[in-house]
């Protein structure tokens, strides 16, 4: 009864308005209130931490974010930081291999090549020595790491003439442009490409190949060359080809070169020049290379009125020179040297039967000038003396009763030049000349015979006309 009771008191309490429950039966109500609240406690009803945090089910990162394959972490990361890239991509050098052409004469000289970043920020300089034996120079540059397929310059400061890089060339002062690469080779193994090779061109003399009457002259020494932009030429080799006398005197330290009376003098050191009587300045001065003396060569052939050519071939010039009229009247008024005689020797003996001399001639083919002339008696008629190309071979001296001739010089079987006939106390026995006497040899005064004798070698040329 009591439950039933309490129960609905409770029930006319809350339909009770609540000033009825304030004056009649404040102390039930505040027994009661105290009662409900305790077993359901407000706060921790209200709190929501399970119905409204949901980690587990909810949380979008895993849901929400984008696939690892869409991520930019690359993109987005600074230059700086670069942790992804693969370490055999990266280098701190960057070699450069320059093949040299071949020249044939190369100058000797130090070569500088500079190397900057694609934004024109020197990283290096080398300079290394390029000579005649020089085939590669290697280059390596130490740089700050980069990364295959950085670009770089490379610039030719001094020492070739030119810097080749596929198509691309350049001179000094000029810049070529670079890319390092790399990739993956049959085995899967990156190769590095952290570096280029170029071809370069040394720096040389240009070859002078000389012509001299049509004929290419190939054991020219020392070698024709350009010095200090002029062709020079050694003096006696080019002279004599030419087909004139060249003579060294050192009185003056001067070489003289001539034909006939004509002469051309040329002064070591100088440039002060006497072209037949007439005093010049050549272009260049006469010097000495390689202990020969060297001169102009178109002051040469311009004196002696030869024509001149010349021709570039980029690594040779081709050096022609003609004719010189003033040495072929020369030699139209000398027969050895218009019937182009030539002797094993520097020497050359003409007898010349219908004027009864004798003529000794100093130089070469071409080129012989006549050093003395005597008067000599030939073979009487029915023993004549023989004509033709002879060699002296043999010195001797021939007695006979009362008499003899001496010296001897033997030229082919009994037929020789000697001396007239000789008493055995020195005086002649029978000092003609100028006759035909002999029984085929040529005779003459011994004097004369004996400064031929003690001038001329064995093997010197014997030539004998009518």
């Amino acid at each position: 009864m009591k439950k039933i009771l309490s129960a609905l008191i409770i029930v006319s309490m809350l339909i009770l308005p609540s000033s009825v429950l304030a004056e009649n039966d404040e102390e039930i109500l505040d027994t009661t209130v105290s009662e409900t609240l305790a077993p359901t406690d407000v706060p921790e009803e209200t709190t929501l931490p399970l119905e409204t945090e949901l980690p587990d089910e909810t949380t979008l990162p895993e849901e929400t974010s984008a696939p690892e394959e869409t991520a930019l972490p690359e993109n987005t990361v600074t230059p700086t930081a670069t942790p992804a890239v693969p370490s055999q991509e990266l280098s701190e050098h960057f070699n450069l291999q320059i093949d040299i052409n071949y020249q044939k004469y190369v100058i000797p000289g130090d070569v500088t090549i500079e190397l900057y970043s694609s934004n024109n920020e020197l990283l290096g300089s080398h300079t290394i020595t390029c000579n005649q034996d020089t085939k590669t120079l290697n280059l390596d540059f130490l740089v700050p790491e980069y990364r295959m397929g950085e670009k770089f310059k490379v610039k030719l400061v001094s020492g070739l003439r030119s810097l080749k890089y596929y198509e691309d060339w350049v001179e000094p002062g000029g810049t070529l442009e670079v890319q390092t690469y790399g990739y993956l080779d049959e085995n899967g193994n990156y190769i590095q490409n952290n570096g280029c090779a170029m071809s370069g061109n040394p720096n040389y003399e240009k070859e002078l190949v000389m012509y001299v009457n049509g004929n290419m002259l190939t054991d020219v020494s020392p070698r024709a060359r350009i010095v200090d932009g002029i062709s020079m030429i050694p003096v006696r080799a080019i002279g004599e080809a030419m087909g004139l006398k060249i003579k060294y005197d050192p009185n003056y330290d001067s070489v003289v070169c001539s034909v006939g009376d004509k002469e051309v003098i040329f002064n070591a050191g100088s440039a002060y020049t006497t072209i037949f009587g007439n005093d010049t300045y050549a272009p260049h001065a006469t010097v000495y290379i390689e202990g020969s003396l060297f001169v102009p060569v178109r002051t040469l052939a311009e004196a002696f009125e030869s024509s001149l050519e010349v021709l570039d071939f980029g690594d040779h010039l081709d050096v022609i020179i003609g004719q010189s009229p003033i040495v072929t009247e020369y030699r139209n008024r000398t027969p050895v040297n218009k019937n182009g005689i030539t002797s094993r020797t520097n020497y050359l003996v003409w007898v010349s039967k219908h004027e009864y001399k004798v003529r000794v001639y100093e130089g070469s083919q071409y080129n012989w000038e006549l050093v003395k002339e005597y008067p000599c008696a030939l073979g009487a008629w029915n023993t004549p003396t023989i004509t033709g190309q002879f060699e002296y071979i043999e010195r001797t001296t021939w007695y006979y009763p009362g008499y003899y001739v001496g010296p001897v010089l033997r030229f082919y079987n009994g037929y020789a030049l000697h001396s007239t006939l000789l008493n055995y106390d020195g005086t002649e026995y029978d000092g003609r000349v100028g006759v035909n006497i002999s029984h085929g040899c040529i005779r003459l005064h011994p004097q004369d015979i004996t400064w031929i004798a003690n001038t001329i070698p064995f093997n010197t040329r014997i030539y004998i006309t009518e």
